[in-house]
């Protein structure tokens, strides 16, 4: 019975990846976790604190403490910025999201245990969601890890079936991505506004490319399982 409805399953996510929406959900979704993370890192690498809330609150005790911690706060910037970074890429966005789901299922109980008020659990659970749906979405290049040996068979002959999600344009503008999410803590640039029409117009920019290039033929041809799409 389980096996019946996990078939059922794949087969259902295997037919949202023919349809032009869900392939841009799953790509700009990866944008905007990682984004989100890798700008929440920077402060934990710099050693600053991430609240002014005062200690005396159950949230500023919390965070102080993290604080308080020395390496082991930067490490969880380091553990965020990478998360976000390899998903952000496209390429290695399966390696960034399995990385991730701990780091958000942390995350999501801490914001449900402390009183975080009502918005911030809201945003957490929906970001816990969203990287179990990513993970779904790539159910073929994870589940393998469960498999036995015997029963394993690797085909790297294969074309990919997707070339507008295995474009490398994505890549690229992942990379910028990066970069512009460091940008306000480097370099104490407040200019949001531009900053942020710069943001929508990479993601813009980005998918005319990819759906131009792709409709005339010229997607990257690279060799990969033929069953990894996404």
């Amino acid at each position: 019975m389980f096996a019946r409805r996990l078939g059922a399953m794949t087969t259902y996510i295997d037919s949202l990846k023919r349809l032009l929406f869900f392939k841009l959900a799953v790509i700009y979704l990866r944008y905007l976790i990682g984004f989100a993370f890798v700008f929440a890192s920077i402060i934990k690498i710099k050693g600053d604190r991430f609240t002014s809330i005062s200690p005396s609150e159950p949230i500023g005790y919390f965070f102080e403490a993290l604080y308080q911690s020395g390496f082991y706060w930067n490490f969880l910037g380091w553990s965020q910025f990478i998360a976000g970074a390899l998903m952000m890429t496209q390429r290695f966005a399966t390696v960034g999201t399995l990385m991730f789901l701990p780091i958000i299922l942390n995350v999501f109980m801490i914001t449900h245990a402390i009183d975080f008020g009502m918005g911030t659990p809201v945003i957490t659970t929906l970001m816990l969601l969203g990287t179990l749906f990513l993970l779904a979405w790539d159910y073929q290049k994870w589940t393998i890890l469960f498999k036995r040996d015997h029963s394993i068979h690797v085909d790297l002959t294969g074309k990919p079936k997707d070339n507008f999600m295995h474009h490398p344009v994505w890549t690229v503008a992942g990379v910028i991505f990066v970069l512009m999410a460091t940008i306000p803590w480097l370099f104490d640039f407040h200019q949001l506004f531009i900053w942020a029409i710069a943001m929508l117009s990479v993601g813009a920019g980005a998918f005319v490319i990819v759906l131009y290039n792709v409709r005339r033929g010229e997607g990257p041809v690279k060799r990969e399982h033929p069953g990894i799409s996404g």
